[in-house]
């Protein structure tokens, strides 16, 4: 009998087997896929790492300690312009007052525009600057983004819909405002001191974790399919498919470190209260198009990091290092699409079809980059990240709450989302494992 079983090799099974790798206990980690890092994956175009999910380390989060820990080389997020695309024309400038000038919009519509980001970036301000009264920051966790932008005019409400899209997976209605102004409002205000770029890419954590495993400690190809309490002994019955054929593993304790959707699906019988919770968490789908794109002559595009392309597949084009080369050559420019209100698409990575039709749209968006573009990535993602919805807000103790020795452990279980949240879960559920297993740790 194992001591621990970890089911999912992402962000948070990872980070447990890590948080546990001193601990004398055996630990084994499962993983359907091929590889480990979940949704922190990485690919290699025309020489440049490029993050097809998780994009950016946040400061004063597990990953920036993870980072610093295991000594991964990271740059600073340091955008100075900010960019809407919208009615066919694209305008990026270092001041929103620009930004808004320069659109095919109304003069009532560019007025409203402007009053939004401005309470926007003072609302946010007061927030990093611990302004922001415990009242009013309740009102922030209860309140939906869309609530917030119900009275807009259409024009306005459509490019601050697409731009918390873009920026925060999902739909402004399963949105809390305070969630939406950590990922909205700090682009509008070209925040430069919360994220850092990882050099080789959000996979290189994962990575470097299992570097510090003892060998064997992950089993890839190992599809797991029911995790059941043992009936004569104390622990769960683990049974797993794969390429080594159908076997069933033993464990004391069983970490479920996969998205919230899933688990119902592995776990049968779960009590109604555990239920409950995961149907209040919304794990969206989302698809990503990585771009490389040689940029000789075009320095405008060196500073782009955050553009907002309304009526698109996908919703907004990030530059994960503007004004900078992360290791790259400086005409080399790196872009990420992210087509959150595009959902999970099924074979869109090998759809050259497709592919080619968000090719056009992005050509639209930046028209000079067409015949400049050296690399292209498409991947889809069935369960992109947990909402921080208040509905999921209200289920989290429920969330984080073991059923005996089964964990719960994933961005949906954390007080935040994304990988910071699956690291921070990684640690808590770890710290209670090694409390029950050895209580004079």
């Amino acid at each position: 009998m194992h001591d621990v079983i970890i089911v999912g090799a992402g962000a948070a099974g990872l980070g447990t087997a890590y948080y546990l790798r001193d601990s004398g206990l055996d630990v084994l980690v499962l993983e359907s896929g091929q590889d480990i890092g979940g949704r922190s994956h990485t690919v290699q175009l025309s020489g440049t790492p490029a993050n097809s999910g998780a994009m950016f380390v946040y400061k004063g989060t597990n990953s920036e300690k993870l980072v610093h820990e295991l000594g991964i080389e990271t740059v600073p997020f340091l955008p100075t312009t900010y960019g809407i695309h919208v009615n066919g024309k694209t305008v990026v400038s270092r001041t929103n007052e620009d930004v808004v000038a320069g659109l095919n919009l109304t003069g009532p519509e560019k007025t409203e525009l402007t009053k939004f980001i401005d309470d926007s970036l003072t609302e946010y301000q007061d927030y990093v600057s611990d302004r922001t009264t415990p009242s009013e920051l309740h009102r922030l966790s209860d309140e939906t983004v869309a609530e917030r932008i119900a009275g807009l005019l259409p024009a306005v409400r459509d490019i601050i819909a697409t731009a918390i899209r873009g920026g925060a997976v999902g739909d402004p209605a399963n949105l809390s405002a305070k969630y939406a102004m950590r990922y909205f409002a700090s682009y509008l205000a070209r925040e430069r001191d919360n994220r850092l770029y990882a050099v080789k890419g959000m996979q290189e954590i994962p990575r470097a974790m299992l570097r510090q495993l003892p060998a064997g400690t992950v089993r890839c190809d190992a599809r797991v399919t029911g995790v059941a309490p043992l009936q004569d002994r104390d622990g769960y019955a683990v049974s797993v498919a794969g390429g080594a054929g159908g076997q069933e593993l033993t464990a004391k304790h069983v970490v479920l470190a996969v998205p919230a959707p899933v688990v119902p699906h592995v776990v049968g019988n779960l009590p109604e209260w555990k239920v409950a919770a995961l149907e209040r968490v919304a794990c969206p789908g989302s698809t990503t198009l990585n771009i490389v794109a040689n940029i000789e002559g075009l320095p405008e595009f060196r500073d782009w990091a955050f553009v907002v392309t309304v009526g698109m597949p996908f919703d907004a084009i990030i530059n994960p290092v503007p004004g900078g080369d992360g290791g790259s050559e400086k005409n080399i420019l790196q872009l990420t699409c992210y087509g959150n209100s595009s959902g999970y698409l099924p074979g869109f990575g090998d759809d050259r079809e497709r592919i080619a039709e968000w090719m056009e749209h992005v050509y639209t968006v930046a028209p000079e980059l067409r015949g400049r573009v050296i690399g292209v990535h498409a991947q889809t993602w069935q369960h992109c990240f947990a909402l921080l919805s208040p509905e999921r807000a209200g289920a989290l103790p429920e969330l984080q709450r073991s059923i005996g020795s089964l964990h719960f452990a994933g961005d949906y279980t954390s007080e935040t989302a994304g990988t910071h949240g699956a690291y921070a879960e990684a640690e808590r559920v770890a710290a209670q494992i090694r409390a029950a297993l050895k209580p004079d740790c």
